[in-house]
């Protein structure tokens, strides 16, 4: 997997990585909060398992949002704008289709990747073939509390507790699994120190149900029924009443974090709807 950098034209520096010969067609991948391109090494895992042997076209392409993995830091919480990300992705999936010939790619977002995913969609439909939307929040935000504040305070300081949050995300996680403790966790830790409750105040602060009508590209929005992070009802308006081509369907034994809980059962998930 290569490595690359992308400068956009507002000014922001985001890391993005490449596997190329790995799908059926090219498709962008998109990680949660205090996350990293890193969350998708099992699904990476998986598609390599199933690309043996076959010449495939399609390239999988990991980009980091500021503040997380080799993406540069925010300097204020003003930078976490998640449609300027949105903007900012497209504008790095447009050079990188100019440069290999493509017409567009398909789209796959997990959580806050998620939401941003079917902003991306929504300012430029063309650009998209099919769109996956993994346990994402819906279009009108969260609310930020004290609460909330407060908890992300609590896992800057003490990594035992942040340790317990993200692994709540996972369901029936293994928190003594190399993995967890040495990407999953390490990770949070480093993206947390950088944009702490940023993201979540981003989300309190927006409202994109409008926007997010102007999407007409396929998608599907897939929600683990057993995440008790997010809201599935939220998720299914943004389906329903807010996409303009969308499904949603439930998941049942599964949490918010599919693509980590059972990479085989997400990576037909996701192929039966892209390259169906």
């Amino acid at each position: 997997m290569t490595s690359y950098f992308f400068k956009s034209s507002r000014g922001y520096n985001y890391h993005y990585q490449v596997k190329e010969g790995l799908l059926p067609d090219t498709t962008v991948f998109l990680h949660g909060n205090i996350a990293s391109n890193r969350w998708w090494l099992p699904t990476i895992s998986e598609f390599t398992k199933r690309s043996e042997g076959k010449n495939l076209p399609g390239d999988m392409i990991l980009i980091e949002m500021l503040g997380c993995g080799l993406s540069s830091p925010p300097s204020s919480p003003e930078d976490m704008d998640l449609i300027g990300f949105a903007a900012d992705f497209n504008e790095l999936i447009r050079n990188y289709c100019g440069q290999k010939h493509l017409k567009h790619v398909n789209l796959v977002g997990h959580s806050t990747g998620g939401f941003v995913a079917a902003a991306m969609t929504a300012l430029d439909s063309p650009l998209f073939r099919k769109a996956v939307l993994l346990n994402p929040p819906g279009s009108e935000g969260i609310v930020l509390t004290g609460v909330i504040k407060a908890a992300y305070d609590s896992m800057r300081k003490d990594k035992t507790v942040l340790a317990q949050a993200i692994g709540s995300t996972i369901y029936k996680n293994d928190y003594n699994s190399n993995f967890f403790r040495d990407v999953i966790l390490e990770d949070a830790h480093s993206a947390i120190q950088k944009i702490s409750y940023w993201i979540v105040q981003a989300f309190h602060q927006i409202n994109a149900s409008e926007l997010m009508k102007k999407s007409t590209v396929p998608t599907l929005v897939l929600f683990g029924e057993e995440d008790r992070m997010l809201s599935a009802s939220a998720a299914e308006i943004m389906a329903v009443e807010h996409l303009q081509n969308a499904k949603f369907e439930s998941v049942p034994g599964h949490g918010h974090s599919m693509n980590l809980e059972n990479p085989a059962a997400f990576a037909d998930r996701i192929s039966g709807f892209l390259w169906s």
